[in-house]
């Protein structure tokens, strides 16, 4: 007893023996500070996304060692996503996103070094996409593992949906910012800024310590009440599975459509920028809706009705590409994957605890990565031969595949008031 109420004052757990108390009216408050956080932490990464491989390019650099630079963070992130699970559950979420944010700082210390070139030696890019990789395996986990402890059971679909707008407003906003910057100087220039928006993401989740909310009574459902499985420290419940399955069905298109669709719409003369506009756009502006639906509606009816979307915008992928069916596309995919993803997230949560939470939304990272890099390289030749058509077919066949799955999890049709077959936690008295 002694080791596990350690454990838990490490890790911002509750302690055991703790009497629980309701919601507070800064729950909103702490949860607008993690997002803050967020967004600014991660354009650590999100930063160089666009500027680095432009930089690259002016320099001369061939696009074969432009994809090997820019690949070694997804590569990285894989096998680190499964460590920092591990990690999340043992020291706790917040130390886990200090420790991405330092290894985005890392990263941007690496291409400020003298000598640090587009053109000149690509060891220092490789390293620091090493280590941009390993931060962003462990930060959205981290993040994410938190918001159980922020919000109510009630709201944790908003706070869930909230925070990775958080995320997605990076993704939106960083790419043309960071090559606004290189414009006006340099990579350099862009490595600077994105170190100083981490520094200031890290201090405002860091200087003032998080007040977090103790457990509701019968907060736990009764399946998750169990210690899951641990293999190498990382956690593992039957119950994440049909959720990740569904990660690495429903996201191989998206991996298709980064890897080919530019190049194919470029050759057609079709703006490729607006169809990830719209999506970003789209994506960003239906987190909170469906965070919202998610915690009042049956998660299975949001899936099938996001993955119907999805097909639907890949299935005008095929068309000869135009801007506008671009605009229409990049629409349609953003909406649905609010409607997939979201409800995963909090299914995710709802599936796991304080103490395994880290490994749950770790393992949805690698599943994520995974699916990219199946969609991207796997079906390289699949698009070799039989065309980017045929691709995306492939990536069809795994949004209805995720459908099967999600259709056949019975928990998915539970509705979320009555998920509180949540029973009362075990006495003091009664834990082992």
């Amino acid at each position: 007893m002694g080791a596990e109420y350690k454990r838990a004052v490490r890790a911002g757990r509750p302690r055991p023996g703790r009497v629980t108390r309701g919601p507070r009216l800064t729950d909103d408050a702490r949860m607008v500070r993690l997002a803050l956080s967020v967004f600014a932490i991660q354009a650590g990464f999100h930063g160089f996304t666009a500027s680095l491989p432009v930089a690259l390019a002016r320099a001369g650099v061939s696009n074969g060692e432009i994809g090997l630079i820019v690949g070694v963070a997804a590569l990285v992130q894989v096998p680190a996503a499964f460590a920092a699970g591990a990690v999340v559950d043992r020291i706790g979420g917040l130390r886990v996103l200090a420790i991405g944010g330092a290894a985005y700082l890392l990263g941007c210390v690496i291409l400020l070094l003298p000598g640090v070139e587009p053109g000149g030696p690509t060891l220092p890019f490789v390293a620091a996409r090493f280590f941009q990789g390993i931060g962003i395996a462990g930060n959205l986990p981290a993040a994410m593992s938190l918001v159980p402890r922020l919000t109510t059971v009630r709201r944790r679909g908003v706070g869930l949906a909230f925070i990775g707008s958080a995320h997605n407003l990076t993704m939106v906003a960083m790419p043309p910012v960071s090559i606004a910057v290189l414009a006006a100087t340099s990579l350099h220039g862009v490595a600077l800024t994105m170190t100083v928006a981490v520094l200031i993401g890290l201090a405002v989740v860091l200087l003032v310590p998080f007040r977090f909310r103790e457990p509701e009574p019968g907060e736990a459902p009764i399946d998750v009440r169990r210690a899951a499985t641990r293999h190498l420290g990382l956690a593992l419940r039957r119950s994440w599975v049909p959720l990740l399955l569904m990660v690495v069905l429903y996201i191989t298109h998206w991996g298709v459509i980064t890897a080919y669709l530019p190049q194919r719409a470029e050759a057609a003369g079709a703006e490729i920028g607006l169809f990830f506009a719209a999506d970003g756009v789209a994506v960003l502006l239906s987190r909170v809706p469906t965070g919202w639906l998610a915690d009042h509606v049956r998660s299975i009816y949001l899936m099938v009705a996001g993955l119907v979307v999805n097909a639907i915008s890949v299935a005008l992928l095929t068309l000869p590409p135009t801007t506008p069916l671009l605009v229409v596309a990049g629409l349609l995919g953003g909406i649905g994957g609010g409607l997939v993803m979201t409800p995963i997230l909090l299914e995710l949560a709802r599936r796991s605890t304080d103490d395994d939470r880290g490994s749950a939304f770790s393992l949805f990272s690698a599943s994520l990565a995974s699916a990219l890099v199946v969609g991207s390289i796997g079906t390289a030749p699949i698009v070799q031969t039989l065309g980017f058509e045929a691709a995306l077919f492939v990536g069809l066949a795994g949004i209805v595949a995720a459908g099967i799955v999600a259709l056949a999890d019975g928990e998915l049709r539970t509705h979320p008031k009555s998920s509180g077959r949540l029973a009362q936690l075990p006495r003091i008295a009664d834990i082992p």
